[in-house]
């Protein structure tokens, strides 16, 4: 009887498991499922970044724009902490140097820089002695090496010069140099100024309400003029492009793809269209933000970082590809990231132990 009582048991308790492993609670959660982890740029495409140390000669350095990335060199225009203007050269046998184009003497300092192969331009800002900010723009001739010769003033004839950090802030196109101002005695109103690239009188073109610079010869209207729908405007001709979105969209545009970004208390979204509505994509949600101002670098990617600086792991940087409608991994843990019209940078390390790395998009088209 012993035997059997304890079978009995045994066997009740086993029904009475199984009936509680299946039987739905509601105190039970369900079954998350694991996150995919998004293929890597580096798996996905035959690339590699180019890596240039942090500090070079004892001058910490940030990239600014990238002027070459080849087997034999690579160079790029950077700033340092006094807002000197930089040109970062590191061949493929050597050490990286730098040699500084221009001391504007205070800060800001560099707020703007273009370059051709023949010549490097830029915009210094730095307070007078009643506190305003005055604006210059300066020249200086490459050498065959491609490193810059002295300095020469363009014209002071800046207006109050308006950057957004976008690669088109400051551009060479139609033989001159062009940039943008804010009207001082006329509200409401962005100046488009050019000049001849060898210096004379500064044409000035204004146009009402809030710009910002895309790729030439296209503006794009930036700040609450954004909300709801934007306009693109050609500034040799003055045709332009209503762009539409729903009133709670912020809207910014390229000269190709433009941006719109919904916020909410969880975050925000972020869509990617034409300028004439097509190819709309979502390309982020939640906490993550883009890394350039300018849209759809190379009319096919859009960098995106989101930042985990509370759980101390840094950025996790990815790039959207538009063509293939997909995201890839580039960096788990980057610090500071940056890019211009064509390539993208990120750090990793701190202090001596700085690292820039560089990945031209260009070789990923």
């Amino acid at each position: 009887m012993d035997d059997l009582a304890q079978r009995l048991t045994l066997a009740g308790t086993a029904v009475l498991a199984v009936a509680w492993l299946a039987w739905p609670s509601p105190d039970r959660p369900e079954t998350v499922p694991v996150p995919q982890t998004a293929p890597t740029v580096w798996e996905t495409w035959d690339a590699e970044p180019v890596d240039l140390p942090g500090q070079i000669e004892g001058r910490a350095w940030t990239p600014l724009a990238v002027l070459d990335t080849s087997p034999d060199l690579n160079a790029l225009l950077g700033t340092d902490e006094a807002g000197n203007l930089l040109y970062v050269r590191q061949p493929a046998e050597g050490e990286a140097v730098i040699e500084v184009v221009a001391e504007p003497g205070g800060v800001p300092g560099i707020v703007a820089a273009a370059a051709t192969d023949e010549r490097f331009a830029w915009l210094q800002s730095v307070p007078d002695e009643q506190g305003r900010v005055v604006s210059e723009l300066w020249t200086a001739e490459r050498g065959a090496d491609g490193s810059p010769g002295e300095a020469a003033l363009l014209t002071a004839d800046t207006g109050d010069v308006i950057t957004a950090g976008s690669a088109y802030d400051l551009q060479f196109a139609a033989e001159g140099l062009h940039w943008l101002s804010t009207a001082r005695d006329e509200a409401l109103v962005t100046e488009h100024r050019s000049v001849d690239v060898d210096g004379g009188e500064v044409e000035i073109v204004g146009h009402r309400g809030a710009w910002q610079a895309a790729a030439w010869p296209w503006l794009a209207s930036a700040g609450s003029d954004s909300l709801g729908g934007a306009q693109l405007v050609r500034t040799d001709t003055g045709a332009g492009i209503k762009v539409f979105s729903g009133s709670d969209e912020l809207t910014l545009c390229s000269a190709t793809w433009c941006r719109l970004i919904v916020t909410a208390e969880d975050g925000s979204r972020v869509d990617l269209i034409r300028p004439d509505g097509s190819d709309r994509a979502t390309v982020a949600e939640g906490f993550t933000s883009a890394v350039s101002p300018d849209v759809g670098l190379i009319d096919r990617f859009e960098p995106l970082a989101e930042s985990k600086a509370a759980t101390g792991d840094g950025t996790t940087l990815t790039l959207f590809d538009l063509q293939e409608g997909a995201e890839y991994l580039v960096a788990s843990s980057a610090g500071e990231t940056g890019a211009d019209a064509k390539c993208l940078w990120w750090s990793t390390g701190t202090g001596e132990l700085l690292v820039w790395h560089v990945l031209d998009l260009t070789d990923l088209a």
